[in-house]
């Protein structure tokens, strides 16, 4: 089972409140936005969200109809990408059929299945499935069937800005008049009260995709020394891409880090300028060694298609694509880093669509070394004439500092703690300790050598029965709890018991479900209960290879029930310890890296350039909400440059940024991300934090565990000092004040000693 990230989750959530208030209101063609950043997770999100409303529906007796059946219509051929991955996610979880037209039977979308259709096969007339045709396949009698028979038709527009809007599309939506339309998108065209946005903060923070893509327009002329342009442009994603394999390998990774190269538009008359440039490209590349012929070389053109198996896979040979825009929608490959477009100049906006195939993080995680945590661009368009799209001014940045030349490494002990919180729910290790509770409780096992010359399914059939379970249900009714009804009998009110029995398959998937949501102990019942009911039908199949009709008989009669309830319990148990466990593990997990000021460093829209001489990188971007004594510190090491080789102006929440733990006034482990990194004159290292004085209710706690880090980690060779910091006096900024020991307050800064780099022993 695929473990959702927490944003994902919430997007489930938002996404079924909603469902259910349109599925209560009049009408049909309900209108529900799913708007998720590339490398969200998407169909995901979606596949969880489906599944869990199949699992709910039919409870939610407020619902005059409570049975729905799909529609994921998708443009090119990505609906056959989506169909093979929700096959495969429904594969164990059962809930969901997907589905292709050859797959109708009975002439109608039946509850529960989700056709995956070819948006171009149907949004025109002339078009197969959209009428009466030979193969008697009508996608439009296929819904009104379904509809006959009380199904909702829930319509996912996947890619929707791709496909939803034109007049046959409208055309089409408008045929199948399904009662609610979801569209799919990371930048959809539709608005709508319903439905849920993942912001693109939350997937960077999950670790999904790049922090940034770094935009690097067209070089100074300078630099070209007689060169075309392209050729610059190409030796420097060429760069970029060796510069990042090499990194890779220096933080253990085997990844080939792929440089995309999209040539200019295809046109049925190619200009004699686009010719001249894949000319120019082909043969620039056989010059640096890199060719189809040695496999560094992959072509996606439609007239050629040049070593694209496995091009996909981390540790691929293939260090160049070329390809021009038509390469195919969906397409995922996450070791893709470098961009380079050459393109027209009418085309000149930029925004997230345009470098979605370069977002992705490999592994979906941060790396300690910020040069893997971004994307890069290279394009012959230039700096004034590209307008970027408003929404992503703060992610395609433009900024970039590098280290300077004189800088020596100072190897700093950091530390990283993940914080991603632990959701109250049954996740996919449950299935697993109900395992383990079965084969202590009722003595059952998978070991085929004991079990006594029987097979497996005859053993624990056997130990079942010897604990008093009876297996042979085919001809027992399990009760429905009586229902109570009032009747009006001759003018009076009295009782009217009526005794019902499950029967069908439908009735006993609706009481098994109750029984599993009263049992998941105090597990969230709408994330947990599919978990316990898979796990629980999973038992029977692969212990006694029982089909799940008759395991769910097994389980639901009346003389079986409290056993059952038992081994549940005993699983919960065995879960709460792991969890307890793994909790305990986690406190503890904490990340460290040797550290150092970084090679190179982006900053976006909300870092502004400023003058200064000092910094370790260069040119010095500061936050335009800066604190004002974090900016009056600035000025004070400014004013000291004689005595300091370099300061640094520390970030304060990723891998590749300093930190310390400390446990905050809750007993929780954090990471306190110093302010400033300096570097004196005679190798002295100090780590400050600006405050003011009782500024924080973390103050104490923080100074101290930056203290106890100094006193560990400095030595005669690299001496630390360093504390929170402050200034003197509100107005005087002139003196800064720190305490050179352990304190209890944080109000007062009598004794401290003041930071004086010219009293620090001059260069060595």
């Amino acid at each position: 089972m695929i473990t959702l990230r927490k944003y994902q989750e919430d997007a489930v959530h938002g996404l079924l409140r909603d469902t259910y208030s349109l599925l209560k209101k009049p009408g049909v063609r309900h209108k529900m936005v799913l708007k998720a950043p590339t490398g969200a997770g998407k169909t995901v999100t979606m596949a969880a969200f489906l599944n869990q409303l199949c699992n709910e529906l039919p409870d939610k007796l407020e619902l005059l109809k409570r049975q729905v059946a799909f529609i994921w219509f998708a443009p090119n051929q990505l609906h056959l990408q989506s169909y093979l991955a929700l096959k495969d996610y429904f594969k164990e979880l059962r809930t969901i059929k997907p589905i292709q037209f050859e797959d109708i039977s009975d002439g109608q979308l039946k509850p529960n299945e989700m056709l995956f259709v070819n948006w171009q096969s149907v949004n025109k007339e002339k078009n197969l499935y959209i009428k009466e045709n030979e193969q008697g396949k009508d996608l439009i009698k296929f819904i009104y069937n379904a509809m006959l028979d009380d199904i909702e038709i829930i319509c996912i527009l996947d890619e929707a800005h791709y496909h939803a809007n034109g007049a046959k599309a409208k055309e089409l939506l408008q045929k199948i008049n399904a009662k609610i339309e979801v569209d799919v998108s990371a930048t959809p065209l539709f608005k709508s009260d319903y439905g849920y946005t993942i912001k693109r903060d939350e997937v960077i923070e999950a670790e999904m995709i790049k922090k940034n893509v770094v935009l690097n327009p067209a070089l100074d002329h300078h630099k070209q020394q007689g060169r075309s342009l392209n050729q610059v442009l190409l030796e420097e994603a060429l760069n970029k891409r060796e510069q990042l394999a090499e990194a890779y390998k220096a933080v253990g990774s085997n990844i080939n880090p792929l440089l995309l190269i999209q040539l200019p538009n295809e046109t049925k008359q190619e200009s004699v300028l686009d010719k001249q440039i894949i000319e120019e490209v082909e043969t620039f590349l056989a010059y640096k060694g890199i060719t189809a012929q040695n496999e560094r070389l992959a072509v996606w053109l439609s007239n050629e298609k040049t070593n694209l198996d496995g091009i996909e896979a981390h540790n691929s040979l293939t260090d160049v694509l070329l390809f021009k825009q038509a390469i195919a929608l969906g397409w995922d490959c996450p070791r893709a880093a470098v961009l380079l477009i050459f393109r027209e100049i009418k085309q000149e906006h930029f925004g997230i669509q345009t470098v979605g195939r370069i977002l992705r993080m490999p592994e979906q995680k941060h790396y300690p070394d910020p040069l893997l945590n971004n994307g890069y661009v290279y394009t012959n368009l230039s700096k004034d004439v590209i307008y970027i799209v408003q929404e992503d001014m703060d992610y395609i940045v433009q900024n970039k500092a590098y280290r300077i030349d004189r800088y020596r490494d100072i190897a700093l002990q950091s530390a990283f703690i993940n914080t991603r919180l632990t959701r109250n729910r049954l996740g996919s290790t449950f299935r697993r300790c109900l395992y383990e509770a079965a084969e202590e409780y009722f003595g059952l096992t998978r070991d085929a050598s004991a079990t006594g010359g029987l097979t497996t399914e005859e053993y624990n059939k056997k130990q079942l029965t010897a604990k008093f379970i009876e297996m042979d249900v085919d001809q027992i009714e399990i009760p429905i709890p009586k229902d109570l009804e009032l009747a009006i009998v001759e003018g009076s009110t009295r009782v009217e018991e009526k005794e019902k029995f499950a029967k069908t398959v439908n009735e006993l998937n609706v009481l098994f479900r109750q029984f599993c949501r009263d049992h998941v102990g105090g597990y969230a019942k709408t994330d947990s209960t599919p978990v316990l009911e898979l796990a629980l039908k999973l038992l029977f199949e692969e212990y006694v290879l029982m089909d799940e009709f008759k395991a769910i008989k097994v389980m639901l009669f009346e003389g079986n029930r409290s056993k059952f309830i038992e081994l549940i319990d005993q699983a919960l148990y065995k879960y709460q310890e792991l969890q307890k466990q793994k909790a305990a593990e986690a406190t503890k997990r904490v990340e460290h890296n040797q550290w150092d000021v970084p090679k190179e460093r982006i900053f976006n829209e909300n870092y502004e350039l400023k003058e200064v001489q000092n910094h370790a990188l260069e040119p010095f971007y500061e936050f335009v909400n800066a604190s004002g004594p974090e900016q009056h510190f600035v000025t004070f090491l400014e004013k000291n440059t004689d005595h300091i080789d370099w300061w640094y102006k520390n970030g304060d929440k990723n891998k590749e940024d300093f930190a310390v733990t400390y446990e905050d006034v809750n007993g929780v482990t954090r990471g306190f991300y110093v302010d400033f990194v300096i570097r004196l004159k005679n190798g002295t290292i100090a780590l400050f934090d600006t405050k003011t004085l009782d500024s924080d209710p973390n103050f104490v706690r923080k100074h101290n565990a930056l203290y106890n880090y100094l006193q560990e980690k400095s030595t005669s060779e690299k001496p630390l000092i360093g504390g929170v910091i402050v200034p003197r006096s509100k107005s005087d900024y002139d003196v800064w004040k720190y305490a050179d020991n352990l304190i209890d307050k944080a109000n007062d800064h009598t004794g401290w000693v003041s930071f004086e780099p010219s009293m620090i022993s001059t260069e060595i």
